[in-house]
């Protein structure tokens, strides 16, 4: 699937979706991984249209350090930025991506950290909110939005891999129970 032609089409024709919202159940998770971790970098893999950060100042809970954004279907936004980050989050990405391209998502948000060694710097981190219940939105032909949904444990175990010493990563499930 071209994730850039289907979402920037979704984005230019809906203004208001995917608009960056998903991450206000998360500020206060993510803000603990800043205070804890310290970072001087942070990616936003997956951003949306960085509404987020621009109209409702997110960032300003985790001390004011503004992520750099990146969304494939965002024009402005499209350009990974150069260089590894300290802290990447990513909510409400992962359940977008066909199944067989999520290793690949997976290993491109991970070749993004700089995962530095337990020390007085600090750790890495990456945040990952992942819905495993369907959506209730659907791509221009017809599918589900939420084109992979699997249990958590599912999604856990493709997350073990990445594991090392200096890096914390964080995901938490929306399955859809309350």
């Amino acid at each position: 699937m071209d994730y850039a032609k289907v979402y920037g089409q979704m984005h230019e024709q809906w203004p208001k979706l995917f608009a960056g919202n998903s991450i206000k159940n998360h500020v206060e998770a993510i803000a603990e991984l800043v205070k804890e971790c310290r970072p001087t970098r942070l990616l936003d893999y997956g951003s949306g249209k960085g509404y987020q950060y621009l109209a409702r100042r997110a960032h300003e809970a985790w001390g004011g350090l503004l992520p750099y954004c990146y969304d494939v279907g965002v024009r402005q936004l499209s350009e990974k930025p150069e260089g590894l980050f300290d802290g990447v989050i990513s909510t409400d990405v992962l359940e977008h991506i066909d199944e067989p391209d999520v290793d690949g998502i997976l290993d491109d948000i991970f070749s993004s950290v700089l995962v530095r060694p337990e020390c007085d710097l600090g750790k890495s981190f990456v945040f990952l909110a992942i819905a495993c219940r369907p959506s209730k939105k659907l791509l221009p032909d017809g599918r589900d939005a939420h084109l992979t949904v699997r249990p958590p444990e599912w999604w856990a175990g493709k997350l073990t891999k990445f594991e090392r010493p200096g890096l914390i990563i964080r995901a938490v499930y929306d399955t859809g129970n309350v």
